[in-house]
């Protein structure tokens, strides 16, 4: 499926789900190189897509959509042959056949964005699916009849199953980050829905241009709900000034692979765990929901084949998180090198690490440190989670976000912090005082050898709000040459 979130791409995807097809999902963001190479790896039999996209798989691409058949015009047909959408369109007053699947078929092949790596096809299951639907509907009580404001259109599939109002503003949905906060908010006056989803990045926008101008949102919103990456306690403050009383902003934790895997809310953050944030112990991302299994093992990029006990570290020790459940894939699909690396047997179920490094506290809480793979090494092999460090840099007031890199080989890194400023706010020397001031009494006292103000990050193609650290550190070899750094101190307390 190749053609632009709107109403007929979600009624294409149900008519796919009730034949007993497999859709499969891409993100056009990962770059037409990568989309390609995912492309011939799905073997997809038909394709449902664009004409420009057609245009491209008969003039340039002939062997990416080799193993294509069936093709279906979404939008006007040119000059190859098959189907149009539109055409496909014939009402009928006859029951649709019901077609008898098992919980362990497939039910889609999401790809992940590709954000931190190669992009790769889940396998979503029946069970799984449905799984996820149901846990959504627990956690935070969603009722048939209520309307849920959507700018993440690839999430109006769950909405649809639970019996919600999908509401899908005028926006570009992939690019988030170009939302215009009045768009946003015309849509939730004129539709006061009860929900609204969206990526961080959204309420980042929205809520500033809200509090610039004195405007607030609808009494209606009882659930406000952010994915794809961790929020920091000023948004969290920021929301509270636009909501009404009580509606607390959750930000559920997990991933394409495995989701919704724990939550927490505005409460709790503001309440509980932020202060520890503040200190560099990373992100609480809440209580592991029910039905998830979930444990943190040593890091190591090395394959584990088979699960065992003792690969649990005790809570407070920062590592790896590893996630099992029905809401929780089981295979990368064509890509054995992938779950090699990403999945554990555990007797008949399939555990999967999250590449993501964690901390579980004394009462079962999960604390969200980073990805395994930006994390930075030290000298002596200390650990530090970008997330983590990240969180104590950005209480500053005339920050917008900072983000951790390492240059250098692993073991031997210099810890470098690039800073990204609020709009109209300057860097300067008095800046960077603060900056090293909120870092003293810290977990990260010390560690950052060099500081960095950028422009803007680069970021995630799917929700722009995941920050791509691996583009920074190119950016940032030679520039660290030319800044005076105050040496970074590569002992102190254990991270996490």
């Amino acid at each position: 499926m190749l053609f632009r979130p709107h109403l007929d791409y979600h009624g294409a995807l149900f008519g796919l789900f009730k034949l007993g097809a497999v859709p499969v999902v891409l993100d056009p963001g990962m770059g037409v190189k990568a989309l390609l190479t995912c492309i011939e790896r799905t073997h997809a039999r038909a394709m449902i897509a664009l004409p420009a996209v057609h245009a491209v798989r008969v003039l340039w691409a002939r062997r990416a959509f080799a193993s294509v058949e069936v093709v279906i015009t979404a939008g006007r047909r040119w000059f190859w042959g098959g189907a149009t959408l539109a055409g496909c369109h014939q009402p009928s007053p006859e029951p649709f056949p019901v077609v008898d699947l098992d919980a362990d078929d497939e039910a889609a092949i999401l790809f992940t964005s590709g954000s931190t790596g190669t992009a790769k096809g889940v396998s979503s299951r029946q069970a799984m699916f449905a799984e996820q639907v149901g846990s959504l509907q627990r956690l935070f009580d969603l009722q048939p009849g209520q309307a849920d404001l959507q700018p993440f259109a690839g999430f109006a599939v769950f909405d649809l199953c639970l019996g919600l109002t999908s509401i899908l503003p005028a926006i570009d949905y992939s690019r988030p980050a170009s939302a215009r906060p009045e768009t946003v908010l015309a849509a939730l006056r004129d539709q006061q829905p009860e929900i609204a989803f969206a990526s961080p990045i959204i309420w980042q926008n929205l809520s500033r241009w809200c509090v610039d101008h004195g405007e607030r949102l609808p009494d209606s919103l009882k659930v406000v709900l952010t994915v794809g990456a961790a929020i920091p306690a000023y948004l969290h403050r920021r929301m509270q000034q636009i909501l009404p009383e009580g509606t607390e902003v959750h930000t559920p934790y997990g991933a394409t692979e495995a989701m919704p895997l724990s939550t927490i809310g505005t409460a709790e953050v503001l309440g509980e765990t932020w202060a520890q944030t503040a200190k560099g112990h990373g992100t609480c991302v809440g209580r592991v929901a029910p039905g998830v299994w979930l444990r943190v093992i040593g890091i190591s990029d090395e394959p584990i084949a088979q699960w065992r006990d003792d690969l649990a570290l005790p809570p407070g020790q920062l590592g790896e998180i590893v996630a099992g459940g029905l809401v929780v894939s089981p295979e990368y699909k064509d890509a054995p090198e992938a779950n090699v690396a990403a999945k554990i047997r555990d007797g008949d179920r399939v555990l999967h690490r999250m590449g993501d490094l964690g901390v579980l506290d004394e009462e079962g809480r999960l604390w969200f440190c980073g990805r395994k793979a930006q994390r930075v090494v030290l000298t002596g092999g200390r650990v530090l989670g970008a997330d983590a460090v990240e969180g104590v840099f950005n209480e500053h007031p005339d920050v917008f976000r900072t983000a951790l890199i390492g240059l250098g080989e692993p073991g031997a890194q210099q810890a470098v912090l690039c800073v990204e400023m609020e709009p109209g706010r300057i860097y300067d020397g008095q800046t960077e005082e603060a900056l090293r001031a909120l870092a003293r009494g810290t977990a990260v006292e010390g560690v950052i050898s060099a500081f960095l103000p950028h422009p803007a990050f680069p970021t995630d193609a799917r929700h722009n709000s995941k920050i791509r650290r691996e583009d920074l550190v190119v950016w940032a070899r030679d520039r660290v040459a030319r800044v005076p750094t105050r040496g970074a101190a590569q002992q102190g307390r254990a991270h996490g």
